[in-house]
């Protein structure tokens, strides 16, 4: 396996988008969807559900976090089981129409997130700590955005946080605490725009239970790839494959 050459094919790719054309065929109903539920809804659950990370892992790992071709075959296991989780609760909530699609964001954020941090664990980072949160939201930002332009930009400062031996740059919480909501704002602007849109199609049931399952799971192989992409940049970075 080519670690290198799968972090230049991730810089060069666009999100998988598996909903898509979905999201362009219920395209029509998504500012109305977007002005019932605004981002600021998620920045509230984004404060909040951080905090949920710390609960029990998607997957239980076995593996030598030493070995990063084993940490990767782990990683992908957590993204298979996040995309299941949330493919269920988001055909669960489509079968309710547009009152549980609003329920259905702040669960699949948590899944995300957990995915994230779990997905860190595989390759040997347990995530503690102002930084690691910074580092995670930087992660699911990655994973919420289209926009080619705005994405390299992304990718670049994710890469400039991670010091020369795989480290995060190191940043006490008074200073870190600003961006950390800089981020929070902008990943609310970016998943209000393109998941309430792309969960358009929930507000009829039955064919809402196809979108949100679709869309979800669609989101969730996003989050792996970028998660897999970062934790992967601070192994190599490093140098070598120790366990952190």
């Amino acid at each position: 396996m080519d670690i290198q050459k799968q972090q230049q094919k991730f810089r060069r790719s666009k999100p998988s988008r598996l909903g898509r054309g979905i999201e362009r065929l219920t395209h029509p109903f998504g500012a109305a969807i977007a002005s019932v539920i605004p981002k600021s809804l998620v920045e509230a659950v984004l404060k909040g559900l951080d905090r949920a990370v710390g609960a029990p892992q998607l997957v239980r790992f076995n593996h030598d976090v030493a070995d990063i071709e084993a940490a990767h075959d782990a990683a992908r296991t957590v993204v298979r089981t996040a995309r299941s989780v949330s493919a269920t609760t988001g055909a669960a909530a489509g079968l309710g129409g547009a009152l549980s699609m609003g329920a259905d964001i702040p669960a699949t954020i948590a899944i995300a997130l957990r995915s994230i941090r779990d997905t860190g664990r595989a390759y040997g980072y347990e995530g503690d700590g102002p930084a690691e949160k910074l580092f995670r939201l930087q992660i699911l930002e990655l994973a919420a955005l289209d926009d080619p332009d705005t994405r390299n930009q992304r990718i670049a400062a994710l890469e400039a946080g991670i010091g020369p031996h795989g480290e995060l740059v190191d940043a006490d919480h008074e200073h870190i605490t600003p961006v950390v909501d800089q981020a929070v704002e902008r990943i609310s602007r970016a998943i209000a725009f393109n998941a309430f849109r792309s969960r358009a199609g929930m507000i009829v049931p039955i064919v809402g239970s196809v979108v949100g399952g679709i869309v979800n799971s669609s989101f969730q192989n996003d989050v792996g790839k970028a998660a897999r992409f970062a934790f992967q940049e601070r192994r190599l970075k490093r140098g070598d494959t120790a366990t952190v």
